[in-house]
């Protein structure tokens, strides 16, 4: 399923934890879904983390590692009850269009099926294992294509 991007991202300037929940309800209910905020915490942590990364000049870089942040804080630590993966990939994938990337070839099923997979492997990682991050990391820098 290809995800649509807004095409005003300027709220995305400041990203906050409504930002992520109204994403996340929303593909609860267009999928029919339970709805639920497990862990706020683990939430927090992931926006606090993301926010760091302002600090870096390099755009791509920058890019690379605020998705990183959103993807692998939403998808390993699952804040949310249901939609986890989705809610990371497409907040991720807004925030990159922001920042003025996208991921080449990304219109493609086969591309989404290979970026979903990783996402499931990162998932799937114990707690302490060093790619939790890096695999995705590199994919990102690989990838990631100026719009």
């Amino acid at each position: 399923m290809i995800q649509k991007i807004p095409a005003d991202m300027s709220f995305f300037q400041i990203l906050n934890a409504m930002d992520i929940i109204i994403v996340n309800r929303e593909f609860c209910k267009d999928l029919g879904e339970q709805y639920g905020l497990d862990h706020p915490d683990i939430l927090q942590k992931v926006l606090d983390e993301y926010n760091v990364f302002d600090k870096i000049e390099d755009q791509k870089e920058k890019a690379v590692q605020k998705a990183c942040c959103l993807m692998v804080g939403l998808v390993f630590g699952q804040p949310f009850k249901n939609g986890n993966k989705r809610t990371s990939l497409a907040v991720a994938r807004v925030m990159m269009k922001a920042h003025g990337y996208t991921i080449e070839g990304y219109e493609t099923e086969k591309k989404q099926e290979e970026f979903y997979n990783l996402l499931e492997k990162t998932m799937l990682k114990m707690e302490g294992d060093p790619t939790i991050k890096t695999e995705l990391e590199d994919y990102l820098r690989e990838n990631l294509i100026k719009n």
